[in-house]
């Protein structure tokens, strides 16, 4: 087992006697990532991995499944029936006070809850206490390396780059008057990316107006819209260093108007949302290295400023995503009160996203994003600097990104 080292000595430190890993059918994915299972194993019965603080893990296989679990170091039980599958787990599980395994208490945090409620409702039987593994997984899949944190300030600057590069793409050709599509925009961006060695598991957004409205909306060769003068354009974009299974993402949104001067009514709404970012940062800046600070802490110091604005109701989703490998979307705190609520505290040598945003339907969406990088003594560094302030009007005759 990788790393059982670092798993046992956090089991220590939260003063967990024992990790249960418990999976039926490819149910827990924490699981097989922990174990480095193959996502496509197969699986047809119910299996448990057990380990201790202390000593050496036990894994309970059916007998006729012994090979799922066969490149996993550990005392191995078999059985057959559910009756020894009961007494194998009442076994191994006897000497254990404190037990963590992927269960939300209340299902404030899905993420983490992979057991169904009836073998939760078993395990209790037992007489131990349970408790989510939440802040374990944190630990052991959020927490960046040294090599990623480094290779993720290069990331970072080049994003940046393909972001000045896509709004000059733009302006150029609204200023040539040639045909300009949100599909060209996205389309241009991973061309960039191809050229500079960054690689994402899916398409940037770029939209315009109401189709900004919707967060999760992006162009493709069948859907877009026309980008003309006097459009309101959201360009999200993230990526990783092309070719490394392990390098980490960056994430960024940034904001433009096809013209001279951006009108007073979407100026308005994106300082409400910079507003809110830049409050996070402020607290992040004041508290993070004194007091612990929950993902769900820093929402609500987000969306209160979005509430006393007046566009509460557009808020739509929740602050802030962990980031790492693999998506955009990591295993850590989550920046979220709203959806679910995340009480895990934003630790060391871990990444998240600070993305507001008002999305008014059939009419407009704005979204402001930068990602937030915390070192090793707890300080919040932004790498996407410099960051944006204001909507940046492409046909200004001062247009300048530097």
């Amino acid at each position: 087992m990788k790393n059982l080292a670092q798993i046992q000595s956090i089991l220590r430190e939260h003063r967990i006697d024992a990790w249960l890993l418990y999976d039926f059918r490819g149910s827990n994915s924490i699981a097989y990532e922990t174990l480095a299972l193959p996502a496509d194993a197969h699986c047809t019965r119910r299996w448990v991995v057990v380990i201790p603080a202390e000593g050496t893990p036990t894994k309970i296989v059916n007998a006729i499944e012994t090979h799922t679990l066969g490149n996993v170091e550990a005392n191995e039980i078999q059985y057959a029936s559910r009756l020894q599958w009961e007494e194998a787990l009442t076994r191994t599980l006897k000497p254990h006070n404190r037990i963590a395994l992927e269960y939300s208490p209340m299902n404030a945090l899905p993420i983490v809850a992979k057991v169904d409620a009836g073998t939760v409702e078993w395990l209790r039987t037992l007489g131990a206490e349970l408790v989510s593994s939440a802040d374990i997984v944190q630990e052991y899949t959020a927490v960046w390396s040294e090599e990623q944190f480094e290779e993720n300030k290069v990331t970072s600057h080049l994003l940046r780059q393909a972001m000045i590069h896509s709004f000059m793409f733009m302006r150029d050709a609204l200023q040539a008057g040639l045909p300009l599509t949100e599909f060209h925009a996205q389309q241009q961006i991973l061309a960039f990316f191809a050229e500079n060695g960054l690689d994402s598991y899916s398409p940037p957004i770029v939209a315009v107006n109401a189709n900004a409205a919707n967060p999760h909306y992006a162009p493709s060769a069948n859907e877009y819209a026309d980008i003309k003068q006097g459009d309101v354009i959201l360009v999200d974009m993230w990526a990783k260093t092309a070719g490394k299974h392990d390098s980490v993402y960056s994430d960024i949104t940034w904001m433009c108007y096809a013209g001279e001067q951006v009108p007073e009514r979407p100026a308005k709404l994106f300082k409400v949302i910079t507003d809110a970012r830049d409050a996070v940062v402020t607290h992040l800046r004041e508290n993070l290295k004194t007091s612990p600070v929950r993902g769900c802490d820093l929402d609500d110091v987000c969306r209160n400023v979005v509430d006393k604005a007046g566009y509460g109701q557009y808020f739509i989703h929740r602050t802030g995503h962990s980031i790492k490998t693999g998506t955009t979307h990591g295993p850590g705190a989550n920046l979220d009160n709203y959806e679910t609520q995340d009480t895990r505290r934003i630790i060391p040598m871990t990444s998240f996203s600070i993305e507001p945003g008002i999305y008014i339907a059939g009419d407009i969406g704005l979204r402001t994003e930068l990602d937030v990088v915390v070192s090793r003594d707890l300080e919040p560094l932004i790498w996407s600097d410099p960051i944006q302030y204001l909507m940046t009007p492409l046909l200004a005759d001062d247009f300048d990104l530097s």
